[in-house]
């Protein structure tokens, strides 16, 4: 249980930072995806303690471009066991490379993803993001 609320059910995917798992939201009785964010080895406790300040500033970043309709939405962060746990959308749906397999290539136009103007911001929404595009419920890359 992390948070006192998300129950870990499922690893759906994992990186070089870290690992996302489906898990179940207790209080709200919903679905969700929480990455589990690999920090780097400190030297110190005041170095393990600005990477966790930071991977927060990150997951906050990230939680306010939830309008963008290619980025999956942040709800909530979570430091546990020193460690930060960042909980999203869960988006149902197979991997990109399931999606074209199945459908065939992207149409030129979704291939084409819109990132924000600030790279500083692109770089925090895809370190809050499961390990891969999904096909979400209305066709939309998420």
């Amino acid at each position: 249980m992390i948070g006192g609320r998300y129950r870990l059910e499922s690893v759906l995917g994992g990186g070089g930072f870290g690992r996302v798992w489906k898990a179940h939201d207790e209080s709200l009785d919903v679905s969700v995806a929480v990455k589990e964010v690999w920090l780097p080895s400190a030297t110190s406790e005041e170095e393990h303690a600005q990477r966790l300040r930071r991977a927060e500033r990150e997951a906050r970043n990230a939680a306010r471009l939830r309008s963008h309709p290619h980025i999956v939405t942040v709800h909530d962060v979570v430091i546990e066991d020193q460690a930060p746990w960042i909980v999203m959308e869960l988006v149902d749906g197979g991997t990109l490379a399931e999606l074209i397999a199945r459908d065939g290539p992207l149409p030129p136009a979704a291939s084409r993803l819109t990132w924000p103007r600030r790279p500083s911001l692109a770089h925090q929404a895809e370190a809050a993001r499961p390990p891969a595009p999904r096909g979400g419920d209305q066709g939309r890359l998420r």
